[in-house]
């Protein structure tokens, strides 16, 4: 006995249909008059089976049909848990804040962390990320050594291993420097300077550059981009996003009309798949403060007010000593686990998107208030799969 998968989309494209299944990310496209002769024996599993046994199995193997009284929900949590929360890549965090920066003492403890974690040979790859405030300042200082000691001890083990630096900015040069000044002295130009020198000096590192501004256009966002090469364009991950989303406009409003035009409008990305990014907790994240508290996330983490931390990292021999209930929470508390969530057929297409865009929203579902357009992802995947 077989039903088709929940998770089934069919969505026109050129003249053609893409079909695809989001538990299984498999796709493909067929003509109309394919696609009409392929509906009619979706309607009847088991004479399809019998009749189409050869084509039959080549659509239940890509998932478009599962074993009758199959919960495919259970199947996308186990999926989830394996893919992301155990996820064997290991990304280390270094998060500067406005309080405190890494010093030299900082850094030999993050050495003899990384060396612990690969000596456990539990993990298949790397990517030590720097973020924070100004923290460009410290690239020759403290990033790029420990780039160099790091990849060392990776190729020891044979283990990947990339570096990744997130930078703020505004297209508007005085708020820059009114939210990103270093003791009083401006950084835009200084900041430009850097990641023109970091992306010419040193092709190892990926970039993603955050800019949060308070309102623009395509003009505005052009003109931005226009200071960098076009190379530097392709490698450098841009996420745009209005300033407005991180000050509680929409949520005082509760305008789900005005985070639906800062969404289509205002937050693009350019290249994201040059960047490693947290957007969920994960058994092997670690973000460290260089005052030695560590936690799972820093995506919604805010760092100039007093954060319960979820572990600490040793002063002595570079162990994290986990908080293990605060860990064990916030491992067991995934996205899905609303029963909204867990019933909705997008819940496999939106795993990175959704959580994400619900939390920014005030709690407002964004597909419920077409923040996100399922349709708009799927013919994005597909034509990322043809180049």
């Amino acid at each position: 006995m077989y039903q088709p998968s929940q998770y089934n989309y069919f969505v026109p494209y050129r003249g053609k249909i893409i079909y695809y299944n989001s538990l299984r990310r498999s796709s493909f496209a067929m003509t109309t008059a394919e696609h009409q002769k392929i509906r009619k024996l979706f309607e009847d599993p088991i004479s399809f089976s019998l009749e189409y046994p050869s084509v039959f199995k080549q659509f239940y193997q890509w998932g478009f049909f599962v074993d009758a009284y199959t919960n495919e929900a259970s199947l996308f949590r186990y999926q989830y848990n394996k893919d992301v929360v155990f996820n064997s890549r290991y990304h280390l965090v270094l998060v500067s804040t406005p309080q405190q920066e890494f010093s030299t003492a900082n850094i030999e403890l993050i050495v003899k962390h990384i060396k612990q974690v690969l000596d456990l040979k539990e993990i298949s790859a790397l990517c030590v990320e720097w973020r924070g405030r100004n923290v460009l300042n410290g690239f020759k200082t403290f990033i790029y050594p420990l780039y160099n000691r790091a990849k060392k001890l990776c190729e020891k083990q044979s283990v990947d291993f990339s570096g990744q630096i997130e930078i703020n900015l505004s297209n508007n040069e005085t708020i820059h420097n009114k939210l990103y000044h270093n003791k009083g002295v401006p950084t835009y130009e200084q900041t430009l300077q850097a990641v023109r020198y970091v992306h010419r000096q040193f092709p190892c590192f990926r970039l993603r550059v955050r800019v949060n501004a308070f309102s623009f256009g395509v003009a505005a966002r052009e003109n931005f981009l226009n200071q960098f090469d076009d190379d530097a364009r392709k490698r450098i991950h841009w996420v745009w996003e209005p300033q407005e989303m991180w000050q509680g406009v929409a949520e005082k409003t509760n305008n789900v009309a005005f985070y639906r035009k800062c969404l289509n409008e205002g937050c693009e990305e350019f290249n994201p798949e040059q960047t490693y990014a947290l957007l969920a907790p994960r058994k092997n994240v670690a973000v460290i403060c260089p005052d030695r508290n560590v936690y799972m996330m820093s995506v919604h983490l805010d760092f100039t007010q007093e954060t319960p931390a979820e572990g600490t990292l040793s002063e002595t021999d570079g162990t994290i000593h986990w908080e293990e209930a605060a860990r064990e929470k916030r491992l067991s508390q995934l996205w899905f686990g609303l029963k909204e969530c867990t019933d909705c057929r997008h819940l496999p297409l939106f795993a990175g998107v959704c959580p994400l865009l619900f939390i920014k929203a005030g709690q407002i579902c964004p597909i419920d208030n077409h923040l996100i357009e399922p349709e708009t992802m799927i013919v994005k995947e597909f034509e990322s799969k043809q180049t």
